[in-house]
């Protein structure tokens, strides 16, 4: 399962586009399939075509079609049993330990009528690098299915790894899931991270006073520029120019979670604890709302200097910078941007090139421009 949009969640503006059609007659341009393997050059990474007891079906995209940015490769065993996917996507937000977070909820919500059990969460080998690949494992899925999810980072890629079959065949399925993350290949400079997972226990207490927003339209250029940073950050890969400088990562490793209710849809919110928070250039991340389990997540990002809470909306390849408060929003006030909805006011496009595109309204009519568009690979 992958992509799947909370219906309440669609009513916040620009969280995602229409998903492009599969088609699964023909594997897409960007995916060049040999009798051994399957290569992706965008993020210069192959899979193999036979994974244990499971083959290459077809491929798949969901978003930016015909880009390459949000694409699956779909395996499965002879008697359509057994049955795999790797996905590949390139999320603003892209790390680990929030991406199992957020497919947890979606499994969760997608086997409703015969609740999931998770199994427990881990760290992995993959492509030949251990303790790079953030795991977990579940049974009674969809009734009586046992399923393993896997992710990995590379770069500002993200590659999620499921497989599912039923119950009686969960050492098949556990034997696919390692051939593919030993298969696994990155041959250019981009290389899998490190995993990071997340420990997220129930809040305490989430109840606060609204804050504050503020208009703060001078401080906008600052804001589009924390929002081209990579949230996980990257040794000197998104560091200004000339400058090699590791960007450190805003994302903490300590968070407690809670729910939030919009319609008959449960969304996971996590708030950092102070422990383990971020020290990320500008800013560190202090509440996160995980929209899907595709990179749509809401970040608020507290920025120390300017004391201000910045809002951003992630999702595949763009991030909009939507408000700014004097203080971290309450757990209503996030609520209520499901129902009224805040507009755009700054919008950061990522590419696969490592080029960045910052839009930033003008003075006078307010409407978008491109104020840089050669800003440094994030």
């Amino acid at each position: 399962m992958h992509h799947t949009i909370f219906l309440a969640a669609a009513l916040l503006i620009g969280l995602a586009g229409p998903a492009a059609a599969a088609d699964p007659g023909r594997p897409a341009a960007y995916w060049k399939v040999s009798d051994e393997r399957l290569s992706f050059e965008l993020a210069k990474l192959s899979v193999p075509r036979r994974a244990a007891g499971a083959e290459y079906h077809e491929t798949m995209e969901f978003s930016h079609g015909g880009e390459g940015l949000d694409s699956a490769v779909k395996y499965r065993s002879a008697d359509h049993e057994v049955f795999a996917t790797v996905y590949v996507y390139y999320p603003s937000f892209a790390d680990t330990g929030v991406q199992a977070i957020a497919t947890d909820q979606a499994i969760r919500a997608n086997s409703s009528s015969s609740p999931a059990r998770s199994l427990g969460t881990a760290v992995a080998s993959a492509a030949g690098k251990p303790a790079v690949a953030v795991t977990s494992e579940y049974d009674h899925y969809l009734g009586n299915l046992f399923s393993k999810a896997a992710f990995i980072k590379a770069g500002r890629w993200m590659l999620k790894v499921r497989v599912s079959g039923p119950e009686a065949r969960s050492a098949e399925v556990k034997a696919v899931m390692t051939a593919l993350l030993d298969g696994l290949r990155f041959d250019g400079k981009t290389q899998p991270a490190s995993a990071t997972p997340i420990s997220a226990d129930e809040c305490s207490s989430t109840d606060r006073p609204d804050a504050k927003s503020v208009q703060d339209d001078d401080a906008l250029p600052a804001y589009g520029m924390l929002a081209t940073f990579d949230a996980a950050g990257q040794p000197g890969a998104n560091a200004p120019r000339g400058d090699r400088t590791p960007l450190l990562a805003r994302i903490g490793r300590n968070w407690c979670r809670t729910t939030l209710t919009v319609g008959k849809d449960r969304i996971t919110m996590l708030q950092a604890t102070g422990d383990g928070r971020g020290d990320g250039l500008g800013g560190d991340s202090a509440l996160l709302v995980l929209i899907n389990d595709g990179g749509g997540v809401i970040e608020v990002v507290r920025m120390a200097k300017e004391q201000r809470y910045v809002l951003l909306n992630h999702r595949i390849a763009e991030v909009d910078v939507l408000a700014s408060y004097d203080a971290l929003p309450s757990v209503a006030q996030i609520g209520r941007l499901f129902a009224e909805p805040a507009g755009v006011r700054a919008r950061v496009r990522l590419k696969p090139n490592g080029n960045t595109e910052l839009d930033l309204p003008t003075p006078a009519k307010k409407a978008p421009r491109t104020a840089r568009a050669d800003l440094p690979p994030g």
